[in-house]
């Protein structure tokens, strides 16, 4: 009974707090991005729906995409959202202490006690997070850069196109995720323009905060480095340093960008053009269907030059 009411409290919490990201972004015209219940999720594909399966996650969540990115919106839409899950964990415990509308039992005690500690780290989460999104500081720039370029992405803007603010590393070990995004997104920057003496800058300065050990989150991140030193900086070593991981990694649900990878790798690295060749093609069919449809253009551009190479090797 106890772990029912904790499971229950938590799940209580977490769909409140995205129904209410889900109104207050329908009002503020947001646009949808995802909702994920544990290993479900619901995507938005050009205007539609989509429903299917991802890697199981510990949590409910749900994000919309702010085009206009304002201080002011981003706050009363995050305030909304714990509002909602507040209103509900408040009525729970009142009819649980209070008017005894609900039986005081271990169901009831775990599922009011789960609910008020999950409420209170979602407000204490919004609070940090207001901070540092507000920050004038190095790393409330590169958070809201970052956030600002990858909005501007998935509504289908060409990274080429957007204008990354320049800032300075902090240094501080707790800023290496942020950087790493901000990162992420000037390579990206770079890379459609075709401005690869600037990649090489972003990648020389990506390499110093590479981890021990790559988590399959950070898959996207793992796979440019593989591209990079496989056809824009050529180093056989490194390619093979990175790519190791990398190919621990794929099991055939990745992204377009790590199977543009790796249909390079196969064709540069493993000399398999047959190999290389069906992946490529299995990509371009991929394409339309990235998350981040400014990219698609460019992702499309690169495979074409890889198809186009492999058909004209003998």
């Amino acid at each position: 009974m106890v772990l029912g009411g904790a499971i229950a409290g938590y799940v209580i919490v977490g769909l409140a707090a995205a129904v209410g990201k889900l109104i207050v972004g329908a009002i503020l015209r947001f646009r949808f991005d995802e909702f994920i219940f544990f290993m479900v999720r619901i995507g938005k594909k050009h205007k539609r729906l989509s429903v299917g399966l991802c890697d199981p996650q510990p949590y409910i969540s749900c994000s919309m995409i702010d085009t206009k990115e304002t201080k002011m919106r981003n706050l009363i839409y995050g305030t909304f959202s714990m509002a909602l899950a507040l209103f509900c964990t408040e009525n729970v415990c009142i009819w649980v202490y209070g008017t005894k509308l609900m039986p005081k039992n271990p169901l009831t005690i775990a599922m009011s006690a789960v609910m008020a500690a999950c409420t209170l780290f979602l407000i204490l989460r919004l609070g940090v997070t207001q901070k540092k999104k507000s920050g004038g500081d190095a790393t409330g720039i590169m958070r809201q850069e970052y956030e600002r370029c990858m909005a501007a992405a998935k509504v289908g803007i060409p990274p080429g196109k957007i204008n990354i603010r320049q800032v300075a590393f902090t240094g501080k070990v707790t800023d290496y995720s942020v950087y790493k995004k901000y990162l992420l997104m000037q390579y990206y920057h770079f890379l459609d323009t075709g401005d690869y003496s600037s990649v090489k800058k972003v990648m020389d300065e990506f390499e110093n905060y590479v981890p021990d050990k790559w988590p399959q989150s950070e898959l996207a991140m793992l796979s440019e480095f593989v591209f990079y030193h496989v056809i824009i900086a050529p180093n056989e070593g490194k390619a093979k340093f990175y790519g190791k991981p990398f190919l621990e990694k794929l099991d055939g649900a990745e992204e377009v960008n790590a199977r543009r990878t790796f249909a390079y790798w196969l064709f540069f690295i493993e000399g398999d053009k047959g190999a290389a060749l069906q992946i490529a093609m299995e990509a371009v069919k991929q394409v339309k269907d990235y998350r981040l449809v400014g990219c698609q253009p460019m992702e499309l551009r690169l495979l074409e030059a890889l198809i186009k190479r492999i058909e004209n090797t003998p």
